[in-house]
Formats: structure tokens, sequence, C-alpha cells
């Protein structure tokens, strides 16, 4: 029998350290033979009714790993406000749910369906992204970094930063957004989270300014940070991907972007979570920049080579090193969901579903087969 579970039974569970360490593995097996992964897909289906124009977005992660015993599949869909080159979601929808589908991956037999709600700030749904974000973080920042500086003030900058204050001991960190009330609110309770003093800037450029990382975790398809205000040492990571249908279907002028080329020049490598990705979704802070001949794809390094050892990371503490966290990846959903699903057997959460054969027939080998 399948389990059917929702991650709110589990989710506190898991601490960020944890869930770095099982996307970390799934990474690397992202390039092993006993695993697969599937660059993200995503069917943009663009509506005009009463209340606006909207993106109904179908989000599709599938990818597995014997090593940890899952194959599947996570379905996700959610809708986007469009005004003109911005995408903003509507007020919560409560029935817009995402399901994973967790299947054996010896066997073939579905294990479960794990049911999330995307939140804010907490779950499981908003643990995927800043774990990938921060996985590697040893093998790219300076051991001694502790200061940071954010660009961008919603749900992804929260959860990174957050996680970022669980995993290193942050001394200080300022946040640039350019709404004042939203860096301002943003600082003030993410101060008395994390318990680190947060500064909001009014400048753009204070942000990039004596710190040690910097997070770009922001919505836009203009640049926010420039190469010009990089120092030695710092490690970038950014979180916007990219989705050429938005630019095909009229809602984006230009793909989303938060890289300038100048930053990219600057960085002595670029770490991806997946070339793969970001040629299938053609997204602007690499695939664009490489078409256009700004960087080489040389220049370029996936993030499973260098979890898995077969390409080296920071050697000195002057690289600057740019980290683009592209979109999820299937084999990090379901490594998660897995272990979720282990977690609510283990705690005997959720309940079992019966799922009775149907009477089919197929002739296989001479010899006639039921399911």
């Amino acid at each position: 029998m399948a389990l059917f579970f929702h991650s709110d039974d589990v989710d506190q569970l898991i601490p960020i350290k944890e869930a770095v360490e099982i996307t970390e593995s799934a990474l690397r097996d992202m390039i092993s033979p006993s695993g697969v992964c599937a660059p993200r897909k995503r069917l943009n289906l663009h509506r005009n009714v009463a209340e606006g124009t909207f993106d109904t977005v179908l989000n599709i992660y599938a990818g597995g790993s014997a090593h940890y015993g899952a194959v599947g599949a996570q379905v996700a869909l959610h809708r986007k406000a469009i005004a003109g080159n911005t995408q903003k979601r509507p007020p919560f929808n409560p029935d817009q749910t995402e399901l994973a589908l967790i299947y054996d991956s010896d066997t073939g037999s579905l294990l479960g369906v794990m049911a999330h709600r995307p939140r804010d700030f907490t779950g499981v749904a908003d643990l995927r992204t800043p774990a990938t974000s921060l996985a590697g973080l040893d093998l790219f920042a300076r051991k001694d970094a502790r200061r940071v500086g954010i660009y961008g003030s919603g749900q992804q900058a929260w959860a990174t930063f957050a996680g970022l204050c669980e995993m290193r001991k942050i001394e200080s960190a300022k946040v640039f957004s350019p709404t004042q009330a939203h860096r301002e609110g943003f600082a003030r309770k993410i101060s008395a989270k994390t318990g680190v003093a947060v500064k909001p800037v009014d400048n753009p450029e204070l942000a990039a300014k004596d710190v040690d990382i910097v997070l770009c975790m922001t919505n836009t398809n203009v640049p926010v940070l420039d190469g010009s205000w990089l120092e030695d040492g710092q490690y970038i990571i950014s979180v916007i991907g990219s989705n050429i249908e938005l630019v095909k279907s009229g809602n984006l002028s230009a793909p989303r972007r938060e890289i300038d080329d100048g930053t990219l020049k600057r960085c002595d490598f670029i770490v991806a979570l997946s070339k793969a990705q970001a040629i299938d979704s053609q997204q602007g802070d690499i695939y664009w920049p490489v078409q256009d001949g700004v960087i080489t794809w040389d220049k370029v390094v996936e993030i499973s080579d260098v979890l898995a050892g077969k390409v080296k990371g920071r050697t000195n503490d002057k690289q600057i090193i740019l980290y683009k966290n592209q979109g999820g990846q299937g084999i990090v959903d379901i490594a998660l969901a897995k272990h979720c699903y282990d977690l609510a057997k283990q705690h005997g959460k959720g309940y079992e579903m019966r799922i009775e054969p149907r009477l089919n027939w197929w002739v296989q080998g001479g010899r006639v087969e039921t399911w």
C-alpha cells in the first residue's frame, strides 16, 4: 500500500543542515550511473480574465536515484499575475497543492504521495531552494566568511539567509530592495529571527561592499549586481532562473537576469546547478552571455562535478566565485520527498492507500500476464 501524507507532518523534523546534506548527496548522484534527472519543465497557460492577466504555470520536476531507492516526480501548479515586465503571485489559493510522487526505484511500486503547499518561509516546499543554494558552501565560500550582502526581500532571501545563519556564524548583513518598506521590514523581521543585525541600505552598491557572501534573490530581468562593485574573495549565490516561454508569450521583454556581464567576467569561475537547465530554459544569466560571447562554457562548471571531487572548488582566498542555482532539480526533490516519506513512516503519520489492481492483460513470452 502507498502512504499519503502531508509535508506538515514532518517538515519541522528536517533542519537545514540535514536538508543540505541530502541535497549534496542527490547532486552527486546526478552524475553517477545510479542517478537520473531531467531539466525542469514549465508549461505556461496564458489567461486574460476579469481579475487581470495571469499565467497558470505547471512545473514538473522528475528524477531519482537508486542510492536512496526512489524515483518520481514533483508536480506544482500556481498562478502568476502579469504586469508589464514583472510577475507577482496573486493571493494564495489554499486549493493549490504540490504533489510529490515517490516510487520504489527497484520494484516500481508507488511508495507514497506527499502533498505540500508553498507557504511563507517554512515547510518542505520552501526548503528545497535554500538547501540547493547552500550546497557546496564550504567548497566555495572562504572559511572566514562572516558578512553578508542581500539583494531581494522575498521568500527566497529570507529562507536562504536564515539557513546560512545556521550553517555559518554570521556577524552582520545588509539588505537592498528597491522598495523602502520591503527592505526595512525584511531587515527588522529577519534580525529578530536570526539574532544577526541586518541593516537596510538604499543604494544597491552598498550591499556588495565589505561583505564576504552576496545573496542575489530577486525576480527581475534587469541586473541588480554590477561587477565593478565586487571585491576579492567574494562568493555570490544567485537563484534567479528563467523561462524563455515567458518571453515568447510576451509576458517579459527579456529573460530574467540579476547578474550583469561585468560580474560574469570578473568571476574566476561560475558554478551552475545544471548546464542542461540553462540551455533548455535559455536562462538569462548564463545561456545568453555564452551565446553573445561574453563568457564561454569552459568557464562554467557544474556543482555535481565539484561535490564529487572531479573539479576543484575554491583554491585561494582571492577568487571571486559565482554559483547559479537556476531552478529546481527533480533528483533533489525526490531525495527530500523520500526522506520525508521515511520520517512519516517512522512517526506514524499520514494514511495508507490501497491501490486495487485492474484486471488487464497482455501476452508476453507466450503467456498471459495480468495486472
